[in-house]
């Protein structure tokens, strides 16, 4: 990456660098996720507005390599002001980019859908349903999109029917006692965005777990210890 790039940007995680930088992960629009040095940013009259999370940028680097620098920030709106559980929220969808995404590989849409999300975070929406449409919505972005409309032999899905799910064949209806089984509503449901009961929620939660355990491949997610 030479010249200069200038992208709209959102502060995933900053790090002190030597005694007055910070190294930041910003998720951009353009570009995807980007690590880069802001120097000078932990100044008292530093120019780079890089130490609040949840807050749209506008920002410019350059340099070669993996880690150019950060010559300009400008916010163009103040933060997603958030507290509580929805922080905890916010930080965990930060953790989920960080962690799934790869450097450099740019996805607008996802981008659109990670503001979109930190706006209903803040607006009160029901949490669990945020989550899991993100959840599913960033898996698709990456090509690795759960299989939400039929079973693995092709059929559709039915909402009464119950279920288990492999993550390589997607859905295989069941009949009897399963302890991993599901209801087709909660596999319609992820796949809408809208969920019937509460039930429906934890069964979505629980193989959303699943799933993203598995592409993390074992990394863990810290952001998961602050819900406890």
């Amino acid at each position: 990456m030479s010249g200069e790039t200038q992208v709209t940007a959102y502060l995933l995680h900053s790090r002190r660098y030597r005694d007055s930088s910070l190294i930041v992960d910003l998720f951009c629009r353009e570009l995807g996720r980007v690590s880069c040095v802001a120097r000078g940013a932990l100044r008292p009259k530093s120019s780079l507005p890089v130490r609040h999370p949840f807050q749209a940028l506008s920002v410019a680097f350059q340099g070669r390599g993996e880690l150019p620098t950060l010559v300009r920030a400008e916010a163009l709106q103040v933060p997603v002001a958030l507290s509580g559980q929805r922080l905890y929220c916010g930080f965990y969808l930060n953790e989920l980019l960080l962690k799934l995404t790869v450097r450099h590989d740019a996805h607008p849409s996802l981008f659109d859908v990670y503001a979109e999300s930190l706006n209903s975070l803040a607006d009160n929406s029901p949490l669990e349903p945020v989550l899991r449409r993100f959840e599913v919505r960033l898996l698709e972005e990456l090509g690795l999109g759960l299989t939400l409309d039929h079973d693995h032999e092709g059929q559709p899905l039915y909402a009464d029917q119950m279920y288990t799910y492999s993550i390589d064949a997607g859905p295989a209806p069941v009949t009897g006692v399963h302890t991993d089984a599901l209801r087709g509503d909660t596999l319609l449901g992820l796949r809408s965005g809208e969920f019937a009961n509460d039930a429906a929620l934890r069964e979505a939660r629980t193989l959303m777990r699943k799933v993203i355990d598995y592409h993390l491949d074992g990394k863990p997610l810290h952001s998961r210890t602050l819900f406890r």
